[in-house]
């Protein structure tokens, strides 16, 4: 195994959470080999990408090309590193699940770390399919070759999640109360791990907004015009990833 070189992959990426830097022989599930050979129809002697989702990188070939439990053969590895940035959105799941599936589709493209669904006072939508939001995130992680995998929680409530510590992170809470003069960009710290809370159609209610400041929160802006809350917060995830790239 090599450490922490470059590497493009020119390959169909492919995710498997068990893949060790010493493994020799490694053996996909029913699904992702299905859509390989099935799908993709990749046979026997085919090169492979393979990623661990912990920055964990392999190069592979097909050995047995079975749609139900396809066999390929570690041929070189690289461990990644971390990335610079580490960024945390919850944000409350939109009316239309299409939309909320289609930031976390778009975050994971862009570099999120993690996605929190928070259950607001006004939030329109109380329950999740969780399983559909991970689908479309393993297929962004696929897309955008990520190294490292993106957290998707299970949907809490807002007063739940803000109880907890958040140790040794930046957090912030977008609203559209008032006017706020701090834009995300200007007072995020570079490289420091970061949340961001980002409300439902209906924003945070006042209480919800107060509960946050009390709890070490600062109010934050995204710009001057009004956001829908799923391109709000791949606005969040776009700035904290400029921020950290400057």
């Amino acid at each position: 195994m090599r450490q922490n070189q470059d590497l493009v992959f020119n390959m169909q990426l492919f995710l498997h959470s068990g893949l060790e830097a010493n493994d020799k022989d490694l053996v996909f599930g029913p699904e992702e080999s299905k859509h390989m050979i099935k799908v993709l129809r990749y046979k026997a002697g085919d090169q492979i990408s393979i990623a661990n989702t912990r920055g964990l990188v392999a190069t592979a070939t097909i050995t047995v090309a079975n749609p139900k439990a396809c066999v390929v053969r570690i041929e070189d590895s690289i461990q990644h590193p971390q990335p610079i940035h580490n960024i945390h959105i919850a944000i409350a799941p939109t009316k239309q699940m299409e939309r909320l599936e289609w930031f976390v589709e778009k975050a994971t493209e862009m570099g999120v770390s993690r996605i929190t669904p928070i259950i607001c006072k006004h939030s329109e939508r109380k329950s999740l399919r969780i399983d559909r939001l991970e689908k479309r995130k393993d297929a962004a992680v696929k897309q955008s070759l990520s190294y490292y995998g993106v957290t998707i929680d299970p949907e809490c409530t807002f007063d739940d999640f803000i109880k907890q510590d958040f140790n040794a992170t930046d957090c912030f809470i977008a609203h559209c109360h008032h006017q706020i003069e701090d834009h995300l960009f200007k007072i995020s710290a570079k490289h420091k791990k970061t949340l961001v809370l980002i409300g439902p159609e209906g924003d945070f209610s006042p209480e919800e907004v107060n509960l946050a400041l009390t709890r070490g929160f600062t109010a934050v802006s995204l710009g001057t015009q009004r956001l829908r809350t799923e391109t709000a917060g791949i606005a969040a995830v776009q700035i904290l990833s400029l921020k950290a790239d400057t």
